[in-house]
C-alpha cells in the first residue's frame, strides 16, 4: 500500500529524522523502543478511520479472538509500524552484549548445523515485526550476513529522498550485514552462499513493494496470498539449506527469533515443484504466527482489503 506524499508528511519526516532520531538513538535500546511504541499509540489515537479499518482486518483474519484481544492487535499494528520503520535508529548502536535487550534467539543450533554442511544458508523471514532486528542480531553474533532488501526512492518528494531515504541508507550501511537489491543482487547472494555465508530474504511481499521474480498463489487465512518463490529457488539452485526464521513475542525481551530446522524438499520433485512445496511449508508456519498476532503483519490491511 503506497502512502500518499504530502507537505504534512514531509514536515513529519523532518521532525522524525532530526530531533526524534537524535534523541532515540542516544537512549538505552528498550527505552528507545518504548518511544517508538509511543508514536504508534499516538498514531492509533489520531487515526480513527484507519484504526477501524485495521480492527475490521483483524476481525476477519482472526474471527475467534476476543474483542479485547482484537483491540490489542490494533495497537500492535501501529506499534509494529514504527518499530519496523524507525527501529533503524536503534540497530546500528546495538552490540553483541546489548541486542538481547530487544531480541532473544531460540534454535541457533539449527543454523549452526546447516552452516556446518558448508553450502551456506538461506533464511526466509516474513514482513512480520521489525524485520531488520534479526539481521542485526545475527550479524552481531558473528554470522556472515547478507540481506536481499528492497531500497528505492521512486515516488518520494525532495524531502523524502534527501532526508528520510538518504539517512536510512546511511544507517543501513552501519548494520553488521551487507544489503543487496533483488534482481541485480542475486549474483552477490549466490557468491555469498557458495562461500558459506547466510542470506536473509523476505518470503512474502511487503505492502506497496514491487514484485520481483517468480510468484505463486497460496491458500492463506483471509484469502489467497501471492508469495515469492525466490527464497526456495535460491536455496535449491545453490544447494544451500533453507532455514525458516520467525519473530514472535519474547519472554524477557520484546521479541524472540525462532530458528526452525532446515526445510527438506520433497524427494524426486523437480525444481519448480520443490520450490512450491518449500514455500508452502514456510507459509503454513507463517499463517499460524499471523493468526496469533495479526497486528505484527505489515500486509494485514493490503491482504484483507486489496
Amino acid at each position: 500500500m503506497r502512502v500518499r506524499e504530502s507537505r504534512l508528511r514531509d514536515l513529519l519526516r523532518l521532525l522524525v529524522w532530526y530531533p526524534l532520531r537524535l534523541v532515540v538513538e542516544r537512549l538505552p535500546p528498550r527505552t528507545g523502543l518504548r518511544v517508538l511504541f509511543g508514536l504508534g499509540r499516538l498514531h492509533r489515537a489520531c487515526s480513527r478511520g484507519r484504526r477501524d479499518r485495521v480492527l475490521a482486518a483483524v476481525s476477519l483474519l482472526s474471527p475467534d479472538m476476543s474483542p479485547d484481544a482484537r483491540q490489542r492487535q490494533v495497537l500492535e499494528f501501529f506499534r509494529t509500524h514504527y518499530a519496523n520503520q524507525l527501529g533503524i535508529f536503534l540497530f546500528p548502536h546495538l552490540t553483541a552484549e546489548t541486542f538481547g535487550d530487544l531480541l532473544e534467539i531460540d534454535g541457533r543450533q539449527h543454523l549452526d548445523a546447516a552452516l556446518a554442511a558448508g553450502r551456506g544458508v538461506v533464511l526466509p523471514i516474513a514482513h512480520f515485526g521489525p524485520t531488520q532486528l534479526p539481521l542485526t542480531a545475527l550479524g552481531l553474533s558473528g554470522y556472515p550476513m547478507l540481506q536481499i532488501g528492497y531500497q528505492n526512492a521512486d515516488g518520494l518528494t525532495f524531502i523524502g529522498k534527501h532526508v528520510a531515504y538518504r539517512l536510512r541508507l546511511l544507517y543501513e550501511s552501519r548494520l553488521p550485514a551487507r544489503i543487496v537489491p533483488p534482481g541485480p543482487g542475486t549474483r552477490q547472494a549466490i557468491a555469498h552462499l557458495r562461500a558459506g555465508g547466510v542470506v536473509m530474504t523476505t518470503a512474502d511481499d511487503g505492502p506497496g513493494q514491487p514484485l520481483f521474480g517468480r510468484h505463486a498463489d497460496f491458500d492463506f487465512p483471509g484469502g489467497p496470498l501471492r508469495a515469492p518463490l525466490g527464497p526456495a529457488r535460491l536455496a535449491l539452485s545453490t544447494g544451500a539449506a533453507l532455514v525458516p526464521v520467525f519473530l514472535v513475542p519474547g519472554r524477557s525481551a520484546p521479541y524472540r527469533l525462532e530458528i526452525d530446522a532446515a526445510l527438506v524438499p520433497p524427494e524426486g520433485a523437480d525444481k519448480d515443484a520443490a520450490a512450491l512445496a518449500l514455500t508452502r511449508a514456510f507459509l503454513d508456519r507463517h499463517a499460524r504466527a499471523v493468526a496469533a498476532d495479526p497486528g505484527w503483519w505489515h500486509s494485514l490491511e493490503s491482504h484483507i482489503f486489496p
